[in-house]
C-alpha cells in the first residue's frame, strides 16, 4: 500500500481560518513553557515493513516523522513557546526500533528527552540500554506483536519492569484494552511492582465518559506512583474526571506528535460503533464509510486543537484562581517532576 506521507503533511500545514484562529487564541491561553510528554519519532530509513493490520491503521498516517519535521511542525503550531519534548520511536512493528532508540539518543536536542523503546524480545538488549544516561522513560507496545497482545506482561516483560523499578523509570503504559476492560491487570502490576512509577497513556483510551470510569479513575487514585497524560484526548469531560480524581499534579500534557496533525470526526457508526470519518482520503479510511459519513467531519481541524479546547474547557471549570497553576502543573511541571526536564 502506498502511503503519500509528503502529501498528508502539506495538507496539515495548510490552516483553515478557523485553525488560525485556534492557533491565535491558545498562543494567548497556553503557558510559555510547554513540556510535551508524548511525542513518537522515527526516519524513513528506519521503516522495514508493515502488516496489513498497520496498514489499515490511522497510525501509520506518518510512517516516518523525524527530528527536523517534529522541530517545523511545533514552530508552526506554537509560535513563539518554549517546547521540549519526550520522544520515543514510533511504536508498531515494522520499524528497526533499536536504530531508532540510537537515532534519538544521539540526535535529540539537549533539553529534549527520551524515553527507550523497548523489545519483548530483545530483553537484554533493554535491560542494558536503561542504563543509558539519557533515558528517562520506559514505552512498550502492544501492537509491537504480529497478533496484538492482549496481556500487559505479554509486551511489559517483568525482568524489565524489575530493572525500570530498580532505576526510579517510569513506564508510559499504552493499555492493551480500554482501562475499564484491563484494570485487574494493571492492578496486578502495581502490586507486582509497588515502587515502579507508571503514566497511563492516553488517560486510559476513553474518547467518552463511560459507565464505571469515575469509580475506576478513583480506585487507581489511591496509587501515587500512577500518573497519566492527555494524548490525543478530546473530551472536556474525560480530562475533568481524570484532573479532578487524580488531581492536577498528576496530569501530564501529551500531543501525540504527530497524530495530531489528522483532521477527523468520531461518529457511531450503526453497525460497527465508534469510528472515525474524514473528508481527506487517508489511506487508511473505508472509502464506502467516507462516502456514506464524511459529510460529519466538514470543518474538522487538527486533532491538535480539539484535544486543546477540551484541556482548556477542563481547567475552566476550575476557579479562576486556579486556573494558571493547573495549567503550569499540566503543561510543564509535571512532567518536568517525572521525566527530570531541567
Amino acid at each position: 500500500m502506498f502511503i503519500d506521507k509528503d502529501a498528508y503533511i502539506d495538507y496539515a500545514m495548510r490552516f483553515s481560518a478557523r485553525e488560525e484562529q485556534l492557533r491565535d487564541m491558545f498562543m494567548d491561553w497556553l503557558p510559555e513553557d510547554i513540556i510535551d510528554s508524548h511525542a513518537h519519532c522515527n526516519r524513513s530509513e528506519d521503516i522495514q515493513t508493515f502488516s496489513p493490520l498497520i496498514q489499515n491503521h490511522m497510525m501509520s498516517t506518518f510512517p516516518s516523522f523525524n527530528l527536523e519535521e517534529s522541530k517545523c511542525i511545533q514552530q508552526l503550531f506554537y509560535p513563539g513557546k518554549h517546547i521540549r519534548t519526550l520522544r520515543f520511536c514510533s511504536a508498531f512493528k515494522g520499524i528497526n526500533h533499536r536504530a531508532v532508540n540510537q537515532y534519538l539518543l544521539d540526535e535529540s536536542p539537549p533539553e529534549d528527552r527520551i524515553a527507550l523503546y523497548g523489545l519483548p524480545d530483545g530483553i537484554d538488549y533493554t535491560v542494558a540500554m536503561l542504563q543509558h544516561n539519557r533515558v528517562v522513560g520506559l514505552k512498550m507496545y502492544y501492537l509491537y506483536f504480529e497478533l496484538p497482545a492482549k496481556r500487559i506482561y505479554e509486551y511489559f516483560r517483568p525482568e524489565i519492569l524489575e530493572e525500570a523499578q530498580a532505576r526510579d523509570i517510569p513506564i508510559i503504559l499504552h493499555l492493551p484494552q480500554k482501562l475499564l476492560q484491563c484494570q485487574d491487570q494493571l492492578q496486578t502490576l502495581l502490586e507486582d511492582f509497588p515502587r515502579l512509577r507508571v503514566v497511563i497513556a492516553h488517560l486510559g483510551l476513553y474518547k467518552i465518559l463511560a459507565d464505571g470510569l469515575a469509580e475506576c479513575y478513583a480506585h487507581f487514585a489511591h496509587y501515587d506512583n500512577m500518573s497519566m497524560d492527555t494524548a490525543l484526548v478530546t473530551s472536556s469531560d474525560v480530562i475533568h474526571l481524570a484532573l479532578r480524581t487524580f488531581g492536577s499534579d498528576r496530569i501530564l500534557f501529551g500531543s501525540d506528535e504527530p497524530l495530531y496533525l489528522i483532521r477527523s470526526r468520531a461518529y457511531m457508526h450503526p453497525t460497527l460503533g465508534e469510528r472515525l470519518t474524514t473528508v481527506y482520503p487517508y489511506h487508511w479510511v473505508n472509502k464506502e464509510e467516507q462516502k456514506q459519513f464524511g459529510h460529519l467531519a466538514n470543518g474538522a481541524v487538527h486533532a491538535q486543537w480539539e484535544a486543546l479546547s477540551a484541556l482548556k474547557k477542563a481547567i475552566e471549570r476550575y476557579p479562576q484562581r486556579q486556573r494558571t497553576d493547573i495549567k503550569k502543573r499540566v503543561f510543564c511541571d509535571n512532567a518536568r517532576s517525572i521525566y527530570g526536564f531541567e
